[in-house]
């Protein structure tokens, strides 16, 4: 019998002061999130959603990067962007969907050195290795990567 695999949990935790506002604690560290005046919030903080794709970002980052010390590739000057097109239905009730993000698009721009003939094998691994890509690919979220990459 196959040993079971390893679990690492990952823990958050949230004080809620009102409907609309959640102080996210993990570790020593706090995010807060708020939805604007127009959906009866005040504004104090990130979109549950932003917050979401914001992690996204940052899991790409640190698994990009992980790789690329793996395939001898370097990055400097690098930024992430992430825009998520969600499909209402979900959170207003009207449809029951596997992937309320129908697509995403994941711009990564900086400069590149190394090993940069092994960039396709980087780009490859990505999408599985990193946790938050992963899950938004098995949901059926159409995700699109655009690498604006310069040599350095």
């Amino acid at each position: 019998m196959a040993a079971a695999p390893m679990q690492i949990p990952i823990r958050v935790s949230a004080n809620i002061p009102n409907a609309t506002r959640a102080d996210i604690a993990a570790r020593e560290f706090t995010l807060i999130c708020d939805e604007p005046p127009e959906r009866h919030g005040n504004n104090e903080g990130m979109l549950p959603l932003e917050a979401f794709l914001a992690g996204y970002v940052a899991c790409s980052n640190v698994i990009m990067n992980m790789i690329a010390a793996e395939l001898k590739i370097s990055f400097s000057g690098m930024t992430l962007k992430a825009v998520g097109y969600l499909d209402p239905r979900g959170y207003t009730g009207t449809e029951k969907l596997a992937a309320p993000f129908v697509r995403l698009r994941l711009t990564i721009s900086g400069r590149v050195g190394g090993h940069t003939e092994r960039l396709d094998d980087l780009k490859s691994q990505l999408r599985w290795r990193c946790p938050a890509a992963a899950t938004f690919i098995s949901a059926g979220t159409e995700v699109e990567e655009i690498w604006e990459l310069v040599e350095a």
